[in-house]
């Protein structure tokens, strides 16, 4: 059970958590890997603590210090790629809703080009994770699927991911995958726009990636930030309409039908991405 006054502190800690920068230094859980090299940044997310890579607290904190560094502006680093451990990519958490909204914003915000490879499933907050990268590559692998489940147990996507997609994919396309909580293949993700790229093979793709990433970090940092403020300005959610979305999924918790729903989604999945709800 969701307790009254949890919601009501996630209420109130979302208003803190969203600033223009995450300027709090987190705990170091050590779940992404990060290699630099001629200007692109290779960050390996792998959760151990989570047999799905689940993109749980421990995830969220090691992502939050990132792009506490990225915002500085280093010059040094002007692409970034993110990608995942050998385990399935990310399977959907229940996470806090007072910080992941303020953070995938964030990370849509960075200087840098961001870049997500997946040879895996995204589901949830993992798919809201890829859709606030710049840039999503994929394999044709049958393990690959994305989709926002929320709708399947009464919730609604928090994070923006249906804000995203319906500038991606168009609104009806965006309706028949988020309300039906159906899963979509690399295949047809490509065909639809919610992909840049899908790959026959993993080497494929990397080869591409590479090739790409390499060629972006030819150029100044400035003219990176200044293209992506541009796009950004006409195809991504506002911060106040991510603030909104998140205060309506607080709204919808609230309901004891959802809680009914959320419980046995629990119970059916054996999800605890922060432990007690009440």
């Amino acid at each position: 059970m969701i307790s009254p006054k949890f919601l009501g502190r996630l209420g109130f800690a979302l208003l803190l958590a969203f600033q223009p920068t995450l300027a709090a230094r987190y705990p170091s859980f050590g779940t992404i890997q990060t290699t630099n090299s001629s200007g692109v940044l290779n960050a390996v997310i792998n959760n151990t603590a989570s047999s799905t890579n689940l993109l749980d607290y421990r995830v969220q904190a090691d992502l939050a210090n990132l792009v506490e560094t990225l915002q500085a502006n280093d010059t040094d680093i002007r692409v970034v790629v993110f990608s995942k451990s050998p385990l399935p990519f990310f399977d959907p958490g229940f996470p806090d809703m007072s910080f992941p909204p303020a953070l995938l914003w964030n990370i849509s915000q960075i200087p840098q080009a961001t870049i997500a490879t997946v040879e895996g499933r995204a589901r949830g907050i993992g798919n809201e994770f890829l859709m606030s990268c710049d840039m999503r590559f994929l394999t044709t692998s049958p393990s690959v699927l994305f989709s926002q489940l929320e709708n399947s147990f009464g919730a609604i996507p928090g994070c923006g991911g249906a804000m995203y997609l319906s500038n991606l994919i168009g609104r009806g396309c965006t309706l028949e995958y988020v309300l039906s909580s159906t899963d979509i293949d690399a295949v047809t993700a490509e065909k639809y726009g919610w992909i840049n790229r899908a790959f026959d093979t993993s080497a494929a793709m990397k080869e591409y990636v590479h090739i790409l990433a390499r060629r972006i970090a030819l150029f100044p940092l400035a003219g990176i930030n200044g293209t992506k403020f541009g796009v950004n300005a006409v195809s991504r959610p506002s911060k106040e309409d991510i603030v909104q979305k998140a205060q309506n999924v607080i709204s919808v918790l609230a309901l004891p039908a959802t809680q009914a729903y959320v419980a046995r989604f629990f119970e059916a999945t054996k999800i605890r991405a922060l432990g007690s709800w009440s």
